[in-house]
């Protein structure tokens, strides 16, 4: 983690201290004192530096979070956020990854190919690969209730994908899980991304669709504990047949 550097000072004057706090930071993150994708210190550390509250740094984070400046990794830490392209509203939300593998893994899914390829260029991005990289390629087809669900394009560094083998695949087993494994790692976050696309053909064929019916896309990264991607998915699944749920719970500080 990077160190903190000495901070600007804060006043006693008319703007709350947490708004100070929330301006001063907001410029170190545009003067990429903290870059986008790193951590910023712990609430502990800023307490400690800016000499505030811990519900001061709270209240200063919470603003940050609520302008997607930065996001908060629930275990992990607080990060700066990438820059999104413009016109686009993104909204971040968190929960419980051992939960949603658990839920992933109940699906059955079959193994369409695996094969090495010429790494696409979401891929070189997801896995932070050198321009020009191969990586290891899996299509796999999900089903609920023995209709296809889901054309998934899973993509792994080399080096792992050859410590993958066919018999390792099709079990009622999230693929990453099997990875971790394989690596001796412990997956403990992932990042995904939902967003309007149109089949195209390869998930138009399996899927039973138009190639430009319109899916919903899904794009999932898994970082171990140094932050390193994993895993890369990128999902097209049926418009009749999925649905995104969500449950917004107050946290319990702000329950009592």
């Amino acid at each position: 983690m990077k160190p903190l550097q000495e901070p600007s000072s804060l006043n006693g004057g008319p703007i709350p201290l947490y708004h100070q706090l929330e301006l001063d930071l907001r410029a170190r993150i545009k003067r990429e004192e903290f870059k986008a994708g790193e951590a910023l210190p712990t609430e502990e550390r800023i307490c400690a530096q800016y000499g505030v509250s811990r519900i001061t740094v709270r209240r200063a984070l919470d603003a940050l979070i609520a302008k997607g400046l930065i996001t908060k990794r629930r275990g992990v830490g607080t990060f700066v956020t990438p820059p999104s392209m413009g016109g686009v509203r993104s909204v971040r939300l968190s929960g419980s990854l051992d939960e949603f593998l658990a839920s992933a893994g109940a699906l059955e899914t079959q193994v369409l190919s695996m094969e090495e390829i010429d790494a696409p260029d979401e891929a070189v991005a997801g896995l932070r690969l050198q321009p020009g990289s191969r990586c290891t390629r899996l299509e796999l087809l999900s089903f609920l209730d023995e209709s296809p669900l889901g054309y998934h394009q899973l993509y792994l560094r080399v080096s792992v994908g050859r410590q993958v083998k066919p018999a390792d695949l099709g079990q009622k087993l999230p693929v990453i899980r099997m990875v971790e494994d394989k690596l001796g790692v412990r997956v403990v976050r992932a990042e995904q991304v939902l967003e309007a696309d149109v089949a195209g053909a390869q998930a138009a064929k399996y899927l039973g669709l138009e190639d430009t019916t319109p899916v919903m896309k899904v794009t999932r990264i898994y970082y171990d504990m140094s932050g390193n991607p994993i895993e890369m998915i990128v999902a097209r699944n049926h418009p009749e047949r999925y649905r995104y749920s969500i449950d917004f719970v107050a946290r319990p500080e702000a329950l009592g």
